[in-house]
């Protein structure tokens, strides 16, 4: 990627200098964008920010680069898109797409086009690139209102992308696979969670776990952040099952056997219900303490920048095994995703989490 130098500002310079320094300003601004997109994509596509001390990619955006949400989205759908197209990647890489550009064409852009794409990104200017992709999302907007879907949005031969009557339309298009990584607790929970649904009736008619998600994501948007909040115990359990001997953990789930790992289990051992052979059930915090912990925190994480509402625990910030309690004031908030990084690393709080507590 080309160095581009700042101007040294000064006033009183003559007009001609002045637009000529102001266009190397915006030119240096904009390969700083492009790098930064680099940089950040690089940072999520690694999972990088694990390793600086942040459960999430949007909580070390957020907290150590000072990103705003929006600007988060921004560049975190780009980092997306970037690892989606490597096409698009390369020649942001080598600086022929600069930052405008490459967020046009991933709008319209899919691996079997990206290529035609980055080629005119390239050969046309700024404006006409808008345009040409305003135009192919009308078409495929008007597509979608025909019900027939094109085999691609190519490029004609004289550079411009073909509109809705050159469209080669099919019948049907084939089903695009969504894919979920999730770990074995993880997968424990979604499992128990769309059984417990299904069993309530909240299920969709004749719907099938796709329109559960959809219809559980509609929701979350309805409730709009408002006052809808979750139950202070869990919607749904889920068992796991520890060897005495070795210690080793996992859980049941549809694909079989799924081990615990270490830290996972340490977090639920933190806020879990114990079930012992010929002994009462025994749950490792009380549940007027646990409620009363839920109730200060005003049932949100206490990781900085986090405060989800969603899938809460109870953390102790001194180890039961270093002589904590399970009084109040040693305990603390925590969502699954933030408890289980907590555990990764040591199971140490942030002081700014501890005195959140």
């Amino acid at each position: 990627m080309p160095t581009l130098t700042l101007p040294e500002f000064a006033p009183g310079l003559p007009a001609a200098r002045v637009d000529a320094s102001l266009r190397q300003a915006l030119a240096a601004c904009d390969q700083a964008r492009e790098c930064a997109a680099l940089w950040f994509a690089e940072v999520a596509r690694r999972g990088l920010y694990r390793q600086l001390g942040h459960a999430s990619l949007q909580l070390y955006a957020t907290q150590d680069l000072g990103f705003s949400d929006n600007r988060y989205h921004q560049f975190k759908r780009l980092a997306d898109d970037l690892e989606r197209l490597p096409v698009l990647r390369e020649a942001v890489a080598t600086g022929q797409v600069g930052w405008t550009k490459a967020q046009q064409v991933a709008r319209v852009a899919t691996e079997a086009t990206q290529a035609a794409w980055v080629e005119k990104a390239v050969t046309t200017g700024r404006r006409e690139l808008e345009r040409q992709v305003r135009h192919v999302r009308q078409v495929q907007r008007a597509t979608k209102r025909r019900a027939v879907a094109p085999a691609q949005l190519a490029f004609a031969a004289a550079g411009e992308p073909t509109d809705v009557e050159t469209v080669t339309p099919l019948l049907a298009e084939a089903p695009t696979t969504i894919s979920l990584r999730a770990d074995s607790v993880r997968l424990a929970r979604y499992e128990a969670l769309v059984a417990k649904a299904h069993k309530l009736g909240l299920a969709p008619a004749g719907g099938d776990r796709l329109d559960l998600v959809l219809a559980a994501l509609e929701s979350l948007v309805a409730a709009g952040g408002g006052e809808m909040r979750p139950a202070a115990g869990p919607t749904a359990q889920i068992i796991v099952q520890q060897c005495p001997d070795c210690e080793r953990a996992a859980v049941t789930t549809s694909r079989g056997e799924k081990r615990v790992a270490p830290a996972q289990l340490a977090a639920l051992a933190c806020d879990a219900r114990v079930r012992r052979p010929g002994q009462a059930n025994r749950a490792t915090i009380p549940p007027s303490v646990r409620a009363a912990v839920l109730a200060r925190d005003r049932h949100r994480c206490a990781t900085p920048g986090c405060g989800s509402t969603h899938f809460l625990e109870v953390h102790h910030v001194r180890p039961r095994g270093q002589g904590g309690t399970n009084r109040a004031e040693n305990l603390i908030t925590l969502c699954s995703r933030c408890h289980g990084f907590v555990h990764e690393r040591g199971g140490a709080v942030a002081p700014a989490q501890a005195e959140a507590g």
